[in-house]
């Protein structure tokens, strides 16, 4: 885990369930799911079912690196929590 300017970043290689990933939408974390987690849309529906689909971005990346063609699919808050 990283600490970005408006919340933690993660990474993880499998996909979460409801309780995790809404503890980290909540909190307005970054999540990104390595090249072996390939349902992007999966994670997306999800957070559109948990009511985070218009607070948050999913969004599909690929990079060339020694290993080949790596995927990586990151979601995102579309804005800053606002400031106590």
């Amino acid at each position: 885990m990283v600490f970005s300017g408006f919340g933690m970043k993660h990474l993880y290689t499998r996909l979460l369930c409801d309780e995790e990933l809404r503890f980290l939408l909540q909190r307005g974390d970054s999540i990104t799911f390595s090249d072996a987690v390939r349902d992007w849309e999966g994670i997306e529906r999800q957070i559109e079912r948990l009511g985070f689909g218009d607070d948050y971005a999913v969004t599909r990346a690929s990079r060339v690196d020694s290993a080949g063609l790596q995927h990586h699919t990151r979601v995102a808050p579309l804005r800053m929590p606002a400031q106590a």
